[in-house]
């Protein structure tokens, strides 16, 4: 019976105890076994997510701390950076010839773009017409609907539109955006150089481009002296809101000034740049060298640079566009690896410093000088320039054997000089002797680069173990190359008295106010002759000019000294052309300037010497005048001006022929008619052979069936008040000639063809000269004088 009423008897196993127990007893165990478990389950999971904090804690200020202030700072910190500006290039006389300016990158959001009053054509085709962008350039940006997500035009945050936008055009571009409230679009400015004259002085500047962050300088000056005229970036690093990008109050800033490129001063004069490209340009237009030409000014006392030209030259403002000589038409033709090529190869390099040639008979001046130093000959020495036959291949002989069969035959080192005679210079060159010859040869800097303030700087080009017969072609100047910086710097130690100078492009540098910072002082390499060899060697280079083969070198009132060169191509496809050069100074008397011209292989092969002398007379002339030099005008000047010659009968000779015959007599010619070239014929000449003018005169030549109003004409100057010089100068300028009557030292009172009048190109103007013109005329101006005649003596030195 059961103890309890109600109540079954247990049983004594636990399973049938537990089937006996009550539901809601069952019930409340099960819970608080789950919450046992709940509490275990997360009590392990906070313990590892705490272990797991504790390590990140670790990695992160500990192990990977570096990495994470970093971030942190990348995030609460701003560098923001300062370009500086790129200092300026001047010439000699503080003339900006390389500035900044700015052009501009046009940016847009393409969904960002609308107008209240124009459809999408209407931008695009606006942006076509202000920008010049291509109209599937546009196209390709711009969306047509920008609310249309499927078009990924609208999911380009931001592009470029154009570069190298100018600021006129970007100006027009943002008063259409201003005027039609056209969003979307903006500007970003870019620093980029500006080169105020062009082409001037072209490779000697050289240029600098943006590359995306800064100006740099890629040729030229502009590439050497770069990191001068770069200046240094500033920047500002600065606590910043994250959100608004503003710099935080009270926040610490490390600061950098941006500290501004420095300017350079050249030595480079704009006037005498200007005076030596426009004979330079001439001379190449009229020659059309196949190599170009080059032409250096100097101060033979400092090695300052005055002037220095390369040809063909390019326009530094649009650096890849057709160079000097060349027709845009041709140029267009070539595809544009073979435009880059063309200009990186004729325009960019400067011949002036890094091409080499053979200096032909300017070497002989160097040669004589160091016979003299070796006391092996003097002035009066006889020398026989017969052939001498060195070997089976090698013979030495006078041009005029070359040329019409015979030689000068025994003359003195004196006349061997002026007839630039080979076998007199190969003779001295062996009194001299290999070594002591290879001596000197190093001691003028040949071997070596000179230091000029150039990049890309070549060296000549000689023999490392030469021969005798190596010596003997190289004492005239031959199997042996020189670049043009080189020839005219040794030039100059013969003029200065025996010091080799390094040239300079740059005078001084100084900071952005103006303050000179570093001054570029004359440098002496060494001192390679005496001042007594040097004297004379001088003293034979005037006789060159005025008794030898450098007679178109002459230039009335400035007594030129200097040497000619014909170097002449024997071998290989360019057979028989010529390289021509005068390396010349003046006035002989009292040096201010050295002047090398180099015409490389004109078109015609029969244009001698001549056409390089008469080019530098040019450069000598305009730069002495401009320099304020006085003319010193002697008797045998003005008798020398004024002496005629004939018009040489050159009817049914070629072009090229004609030229040279014309010639012999220092006149120049000119092509008739566009469609000329050295193998026309010509047909008849303006003016005709009956004619004669004097030295400085000019001949056209026509080709047959030309009539007389298809000749080429000429507007005739004033030349009223003008000297004698002036007059045959401001003809010679405009095609025409000149015939002095009356008194040569007078001024001019009248003229027999009106000024402003058209006449045919090589007609005769006559002007009536008066030693009292200037009271006639009514003017302020002193007529020139002319002093004693000198008496003949012996210019030897025994």
């Amino acid at each position: 019976m059961p103890l309890i009423p109600g109540v079954k008897a247990a049983k004594t196993n636990n399973r049938s105890n537990i089937e006996t127990l009550p539901a809601e007893v069952l019930k409340g165990g099960n819970r608080e076994l789950v919450a046992r478990g709940v509490v275990v389950m997360m009590a392990a999971f906070m313990l590892v997510y705490a272990v797991f904090l504790v390590l990140k804690l670790y990695q992160t200020t500990v192990k990977d701390y570096d990495k994470y202030a970093r971030a942190a700072a990348n995030e609460q910190w701003t560098l923001m950076t300062y370009s500086a500006s790129r200092g300026l290039i001047y010439d000699a006389n503080m003339t900006p010839l390389a500035s900044n300016t700015y052009d501009y990158t046009v940016v847009c959001s393409p969904s960002q773009v609308t107008a209240p009053n124009l459809t999408r054509a209407q931008i695009m085709q606006s942006i076509v017409s202000i920008l010049g962008v291509t109209y599937e350039k546009i196209d390709s940006i711009l969306p047509e609907d920008p609310t249309d997500r499927n078009d990924k035009r609208n999911g380009v945050q931001g592009c470029d539109v154009i570069r190298n936008v100018p600021a006129n055009k970007k100006d027009e571009f943002q008063k259409f955006l201003k005027d039609n409230k056209v969003k979307g679009f903006g500007f970003v400015a870019v620093p980029q150089r500006y080169y105020n004259y062009g082409s001037l002085a072209a490779q000697v500047i050289g240029y600098a481009r943006n590359n995306g962050e800064s100006l740099s300088g890629l040729y030229g000056l502009e590439a050497y002296y770069d990191k001068i005229l770069s200046g240094k970036d500033g920047y500002r690093y600065s606590e910043t809101d994250s959100i608004t990008g503003g710099v935080l109050p009270y926040a610490d800033a490390t600061e950098q000034k941006a500290a501004n490129g420095r300017n350079i001063v050249t030595n480079i004069d704009l006037n005498i740049q200007r005076i030596t490209e426009e004979a330079c340009k001439d001379a190449y237009d009229k020659y059309k060298p196949l190599d170009g030409c080059t032409a250096i000014v100097m101060n033979p006392y400092t090695g300052a640079i005055l002037a220095m030209v390369s040809l063909p030259d390019y326009d530094l403002n649009h650096p890849y566009a057709a160079p000097y000589g060349l027709d845009e038409y041709d140029f267009n033709l070539m595809d544009k690896n073979k435009q880059v090529e063309y200009i990186m190869s004729n325009a960019w390099r400067n011949r002036c410093v890094s091409d080499t040639y053979e200096p032909g008979s300017t070497f002989k001046s160097l040669t004589t000088c160091m016979a003299f130093e070796e006391n092996l000959t003097n002035e009066n020495d006889m020398f026989n320039d017969a052939p001498i036959k060195l070997s089976e291949q090698h013979t030495i002989s006078c041009w005029m054997q070359k040329s019409n069969h015979f030689n000068h035959g025994v003359e003195t080192l004196k006349k061997g000089f002026e007839n630039s005679c080979n076998p007199v210079f190969a003779e001295l060159a062996k009194r001299i002797g290999i070594k002591k010859y290879y001596k000197y040869v190093r001691m003028l800097g040949f071997y070596d680069q000179t230091g000029i303030d150039l990049p890309a700087e070549g060296k000549g080009i000689f023999h490392k173990n030469p021969s005798f017969v190596d010596m003997s072609v190289l004492s005239y100047g031959e199997s042996s190359t020189v670049t043009p910086i080189q020839l005219l710097t040794s030039y100059c130690a013969i003029i200065n008295g025996g010091n080799l100078m390094v040239p300079h492009i740059v005078k001084y540098i100084t900071d952005e106010n103006g303050n000179i910072v570093d001054q570029i002082e004359p440098e002496v390499v060494r001192t390679v002759f005496s001042e007594n060899t040097c004297k004379r060697v001088r003293t034979l280079m005037e006789g060159v000019v005025n008794d030898g083969t450098g007679s178109a070198g002459k230039v009335a009132g400035y007594n030129v000294a200097g040497k000619t060169s014909t170097a002449t191509v024997d071998v290989g496809e360019l057979k028989g052309m010529h390289v021509l050069s005068f390396s010349c100074y003046a006035p002989a008397n009292d040096p201010q300037i050295a002047v090398l011209f180099v015409l490389n292989k004109p078109e015609d092969k029969e244009v001698g010497s001549s056409a390089a002398a008469t080019t530098a007379a040019r450069i000598v002339e305009g730069t002495l005048t401009y320099m304020g030099v006085e003319r010193k005008f002697t008797a045998e000047d003005f008798d020398q001006l004024t002496k005629e010659y004939y018009v040489m009968k050159v009817d049914g000779m070629t072009a090229s022929k004609a030229s040279s015959t014309i010639a012999i007599n220092g006149l120049s010619t000119i092509y008739g008619t566009v469609d000329m070239s050295p193998d026309t014929i010509i047909s008849k000449t303006y003016p005709s052979y009956t004619t004669k003018l004097y030295k400085t005169g000019v001949v056209i030549m026509y080709p047959e069936d030309v009539t007389e109003d298809q000749m080429l004409t000429s507007r005739v100057p004033n030349m009223l008040g003008m000297n004698a010089i002036e007059c045959i100068e401001a003809c010679r300028k405009v095609n025409l000639n000149c015939k002095i009557k009356g008194e040569v030292t007078g001024i001019c009172v009248s003229q027999n063809q009106n000024a402003g009048s058209t006449v045919l190109s090589g007609e005769v103007i006559t002007v009536t000269m008066d030693p009292n013109g200037a009271n006639v005329l009514g003017i302020n101006r002193k007529a020139p004088t002319i002093p004693p005649r000198k008496k003949a003596e012996d210019t030897g030195v025994g």
